[in-house]
């Protein structure tokens, strides 16, 4: 009877620790955390111009599509710029005409200096030589060369004239700068109205919104957000013993709290570098007398597989919602 009972108690303690053995190996193999959370990327949505909202296309927790209007300014000012900058536009588009029409004013005025400074030459060539011959009166030598005078300086503001007219055109063409500053301007204020209407920039569901009609929206200030469903993953903390053996593209299992029924599968993407507590706001300080060792977590991202089809996300995921990870390390 007491061979019997002590082979039994043999047997039980030879089973029992091949079983505790075998749960801590597979437990090594296989790290398990409910220390983790979904998460996805989380877009802030925000005016680049500042107006009172004169219409609401969007309500709070409402899935939009990329691209879709979700609110509009107020954008009667914004088109009075625009129309302002475009008459500023056409008012230099006419004063480059005409300016270019000055240009060829001056130009045409050169060219008939420069025949009345020919002519005044030449009569000043023959009086110069008839006085060498004593052949014409002093006076009317110095009438020729009075009008030689005149004619040469003439030509001299001609020109000048025309550099000056020359100068103010300024480049021909599109490239003129006082025309394509004026254009500028005139995109400017376009694109200022366009501004009015703010679109989604991603795919996904709007949240935290409070914002209605009649508000006054302050540029570059964050309004609401979308949640963003092009790319969710998993961020999980793991005990840092439990990364010994842990590398990126290992396979992971994941089942969300929010779905008890689901199970999603997904890879390891990637190891954080650092302890959650060395990148707090307050890190501990160890070199203390008081010091008690605790084990770190380490944030592991999985990222979630997608390939296993879209009827597994049917059902939204949420950001901030409970996992639970296992990690199939290799062996």
């Amino acid at each position: 009877m007491r061979s019997k009972r002590f082979w039994f108690t043999v047997v039980f303690s030879c089973l029992t620790g091949v079983s505790i053995a075998v749960f801590f190996d597979y437990r090594d193999a296989h790290p398990i955390t409910e220390d983790a959370y979904v998460k996805a990327h989380i877009v802030s949505i925000a005016s680049r111009v500042s107006g009172p909202v004169l219409l609401m296309h969007v309500s709070d927790n409402e899935y939009v599509k990329e691209g879709q209007l979700l609110f509009e300014l107020e954008p009667s000012s914004f088109e009075t710029d625009t129309d302002e900058a475009l008459a500023n536009y056409r008012i230099a588009l006419q004063k480059n005409a005409a300016r270019k029409a000055m240009v060829e004013s001056a130009r045409s005025y050169v060219q008939e200096n420069m025949v009345v400074l020919a002519r005044a030459k030449r009569t000043f060539e023959r009086a110069t030589a008839l006085a060498e011959s004593e052949l014409i009166s002093e006076s009317k030598f110095d009438l020729a060369a009075a009008d030689h005078a005149t004619a040469l300086a003439s030509l001299r503001s001609a020109k000048a004239d025309l550099l000056r007219a020359e100068s103010e055109l300024g480049v021909l063409g599109e490239n003129n700068p006082i025309i394509k500053a004026a254009e500028a301007r005139l995109q400017s204020a376009k694109l200022e109205l366009s501004f009015t209407k703010v679109y989604a920039p991603v795919s996904g569901w709007v949240t935290n919104l409070s914002l209605r009609s009649g508000e006054m929206v302050i540029a570059e200030r964050a309004q609401f957000s979308i949640v963003d469903d092009a790319a969710w993953w998993v961020e999980a903390n793991f005990k840092e013993v439990d990364l010994k053996r842990m590398r990126s593209n290992q396979l992971a299992s994941i089942r969300i709290d929010m779905y008890p029924d689901l199970r999603l599968s997904g890879k390891v993407s990637s190891l954080g570098a650092g302890s959650g507590a060395v990148f707090s706001l307050l890190p501990p300080e160890n070199a203390t007398g008081n010091w008690v060792k605790i084990t770190q977590r380490f944030p592991v991202t999985i990222s979630l597989d997608r390939t296993e089809g879209e009827e597994i996300f049917s059902r939204p995921l949420r950001v901030g919602s409970s996992a639970v990870v296992t990690v199939h390390v290799d062996p």
